[in-house]
């Protein structure tokens, strides 16, 4: 979050998980803040909770969703879809 704040918009894309071990923050909140300051920013979210329901529920507009376990494959296209859709 704090390298968000201060990229002023720098950031190309996020990957985050949804469920961060830090309670105050989830990745929808990481999301939230990111196309604040860049509406066209590429989202991925990653979680093992789930994660097919949630893009119809929560997830915003043009961003990916990946279920772990994945394969480092998956997330590499999953990062350079998420840049041609937004």
């Amino acid at each position: 979050m704090e390298y968000l704040r201060s990229a002023e918009g720098a950031a190309k894309g996020v990957v985050t998980d949804i469920m961060l071990s830090d309670r105050a923050v989830d990745g929808w909140e990481v999301a939230r803040t990111a196309r604040e300051i860049d509406p066209e920013v590429a989202v991925v979210y990653i979680s093992g909770h789930g994660a097919v329901d949630w893009p119809s529920e929560r997830a915003f507009p043009n961003s990916i969703v990946l279920e772990k376990p994945f394969a480092i494959a998956q997330l590499i296209t999953a990062i350079s879809n998420s840049s041609t859709v937004v």
